[in-house]
């Protein structure tokens, strides 16, 4: 009797499981698979989806926001004056949210001139530095691309390579240049460190910096494939191969004579006047210096690294059409529009990761295409400038979105100590509208739609209400 009672029981058992995974799969058919939200977000005309249209509401789009001159003065007060944080609306400022913790992985709220830095540097105060690194990457569980947990072993390869014991008591600094995009690392390694399994977010990456950025190069890795470099916006591991090492004086030069500048997302940089041989492209608001230009093309000088690590240049040709500047282009309304419309629908990438932008990645680069180098995240970007406007957060949302609508439009940026956004104005509708970079999605009833890419959305619209704002600054002297 025993055995015919086992038997019903896992016949009961086996019929049970088998219910539930039939209902199992049934909820999983009916669940609505999530989708790619469409070009144009629920609110957003098509015809927004085109700069001549916000450049057309503008009263000045063609005024000089600010001179070269002026920009210059602005940069000089960026990299000097003291941040001070106040109370607001009996709140905490809401430009203090990550301040620290992005300092502390190595980003600049005040951007440095890396060939200015003095000579020598203390043992010590990179040995704080790379010790930051190493309690950060104890702390935590971070992922590698196949979704596994990095264990002590593999933590403690990452410690090995960083050589800290290897610091000397007083460095001398070397001096460097990117010869070719480069991502700023956390640790020497390419591998990533994912912050969870399921969103592609590298924690083990800072930034990404452009060719023909100068460096303070401190430290290198065990294996000499990285070296630890101070750049105008962060300092962090760097690929050797990205580097040539010259003195102050060369780099200096070839620096600060007069530039071609990717006024488009992406250029491609040829080896050779019949535009054969691609050599790599240069990004939005990355420059090279100019040798000439022909009728059939812009000829510039293109640094390399020669096989000993030393710097080498060489001649490289871009197309006569190509979308380029002799010069940072001027800063007026129009331009900010163009430029931030170049960059529409690009895909999102955390903290500029495979060779993509983030929120601030993105609004760095046009702002750079006029010569403004801030810090290089939202707060940093949000307490570059003086006029800034704070929204209380106890109104409600149409309160809040009165208030916005007052702020002046195409040369202001918004947020929080989390996030950028480009702030576009009022449409012919009435209705406020913004540009961003986001690397989520939203949900309309039980379907979830992503965007990850960068998109125009109306101040109601829950991908990034009105709600999220809290800082709104305009860059202007």
């Amino acid at each position: 009797m025993k055995k015919i009672a086992l038997i019903l029981s896992l016949a009961v058992l086996t019929l049970t499981t088998q219910t539930m995974n039939i209902a199992n799969a049934q909820d999983d058919k009916e669940a609505p698979k999530p989708l790619h939200a469409p070009p144009a977000l629920p609110g957003v005309e098509q015809e927004m989806l085109n700069a001549d249209y916000w450049i057309s509401l503008q009263n000045d789009p063609d005024e000089i926001v600010m001179t070269a001159d002026e920009i210059e003065e602005f940069n000089a007060r960026v990299r000097t004056e003291p941040v001070v944080f106040k109370d607001r609306f009996g709140k905490k400022d809401p430009l203090i949210q990550n301040y620290l913790s992005k300092l502390g992985i190595g980003l600049y709220m005040h951007p440095v001139q890396p060939l200015d830095l003095p000579d020598t540097l203390p043992g010590d105060s990179l040995r704080v530095w790379l010790k930051d690194n190493i309690d950060y990457l104890q702390s935590r569980d971070f992922y590698d691309s196949r979704n596994a947990t990095y264990n002590e072993s593999m933590k403690q390869d990452i410690v090995d390579a960083i050589d800290r014991e290897s610091v000397p008591n007083v460095i001398r600094r070397r001096w460097g240049l990117i010869v070719r995009r480069a991502d700023v690392r956390l640790f020497p390694t390419s591998a990533a460190g994912f912050s969870e399994t399921k969103w592609e977010m590298d924690m083990f990456q800072t930034t990404g910096v452009y060719i023909i950025t100068p460096c303070a190069i401190l430290h290198e890795s065990r294996d000499g494939d990285f070296y630890y470099v101070q750049t105008d916006i962060a300092r962090g591991w760097i690929a050797a191969d990205r580097i040539a090492l010259d003195d102050k004086k060369t780099i200096r030069k070839l620096t600060e004579s007069e530039f071609l500048l990717a006024a488009g997302d992406k250029i491609p940089v040829y080896g050779d006047k019949n535009f054969e041989n691609f050599v790599m492209y240069y990004y939005m608001s990355a420059t090279l210096p100019l040798w000439k230009k022909t009728r059939d093309a812009w000829v510039v000088k293109l640094p390399y690294r020669k096989i000993d690590g030393s710097l080498g240049v060489t001649d490289g040709y871009i197309r006569p059409d190509a979308d380029v500047h002799v010069g940072f282009l001027p800063f007026t309304k129009r331009n900010a529009l163009e430029q931030s419309f170049k960059l529409l629908h690009n895909p999102y990438g955390w903290a500029d990761q495979f060779n993509k932008r983030d929120c601030s990645g993105n609004q760095r680069v046009v702002l750079r295409s006029f010569g403004i180098v801030t810090g290089r995240w939202p707060n940093f970007v949000l307490l570059a400038s003086r006029h800034r406007t704070y929204i209380d957060p106890s109104l409600d949302i149409e309160d809040k979105i009165a208030e916005i609508a007052k702020i002046e439009p195409a040369i202001t940026w918004c947020g929080t100590g989390g996030h950028l956004v480009y702030y576009l104005g009022k449409a012919r509708n009435g209705k406020v509208y913004f540009m961003h970079e986001g690397g989520w999605g939203y949900d309309e009833g039980d379907q979830h739609y992503f965007v990850n890419r960068v998109a125009l959305n109306e101040a109601h619209h829950k991908w990034y209400d009105a709600n999220s704002p809290r800082v709104f600054t305009t860059f202007r002297k």
